[in-house]
């Protein structure tokens, strides 16, 4: 258990601006990939802040859509926007005609282009909407989903990038440490189980099926798209994968919930 809990905090050190602890790094390095399993927990963690201001909100008669919008721009605070710029590099290498070596090229570029910002753009009005369809049946069910779409796409991330090999050898998911396909099953795995223990008491059982599979479409679509352009993951492709199975998963939610 202890073990487990420095995986969570190093993990977390990586994943979000929330204070790093030293204690969890002392001793031998440990590659990032062994701490997959602990992804789906920094997801809970970093989003319980921002449902806690979602339901608060609310329940001070704020409408849906406002306390969404800040919620949800909370979380990209606590995050340091990470999983942001990867959706935001990664729409703009892969949409456009660029070959394979360019595609990798625009994506490391800091600069953002048209669709990097149609994307990032989409990605706030989507979740902060769907949050709000929640919202507007059930303030504590708006709360659990925001909880539970962080939980479940990070979950959907890490087994991702163990699914895949690297495509850019070097980039940082490569020098991290790639984890090995148990422990993407096992992060996938956590995730599922923890967004359902947040959503099933108060969204029904539809919330076990739906969300999570329509997560499931999204990250095979992504998946395929990586492998026929990239021959593989990077780092920002990573981090648009946590962002779209979020985006799925809170549809998903908005979909079951009344």
């Amino acid at each position: 258990m202890i073990r487990f809990v420095h995986s969570v905090l190093r993990a977390s050190a990586f994943l979000t601006r929330l204070p790093a602890m030293p204690a969890a790094f002392a001793g031998p390095a440990v590659p990032l990939g062994r701490d997959a399993p602990a992804f789906p927990v920094v997801g809970a963690l970093a989003a319980a802040l921002p449902a806690l201001v979602l339901a608060g909100l609310l329940a001070l008669g704020l409408t849906p859509l406002a306390a969404s919008a800040c919620a949800v721009l909370l979380l990209v605070a606590l995050t340091g926007a990470l999983h942001e710029d990867g959706l935001g590099d990664t729409a703009d290498g892969l949409f456009g005609h660029a070959d394979r070596e360019r595609a990798l090229a625009i994506m490391k570029d800091s600069r953002i282009g048209t669709y990097g910002a149609l994307a990032l753009i989409g990605s706030l009005i989507l979740r902060v909407a769907f949050l709000a369809a929640i919202g507007s049946a059930s303030g504590l069910a708006a709360a659990l989903a925001l909880a539970a779409a962080a939980t479940g796409s990070r979950g959907a991330m890490a087994f991702l990038w163990s699914a895949l090999p690297s495509a850019d050898p070097g980039g940082l998911a490569d020098r991290v440490g790639r984890p090995s396909p148990a422990r993407g099953r096992i992060a996938a795995a956590i995730g599922l189980a923890l967004a359902s223990v947040l959503t099933v008491p108060v969204s029904g059982w539809g919330a076990l099926i739906l969300p999570p599979a329509l997560a499931a479409l999204v990250g095979l679509w992504l998946r395929g798209v990586l492998v026929r352009r990239l021959g593989g993951q990077t780092g920002d492709a990573l981090g648009a994968c946590q962002q779209l199975t979020e985006i799925a998963w809170l549809l998903g939610l908005a979909l079951v919930t009344r």
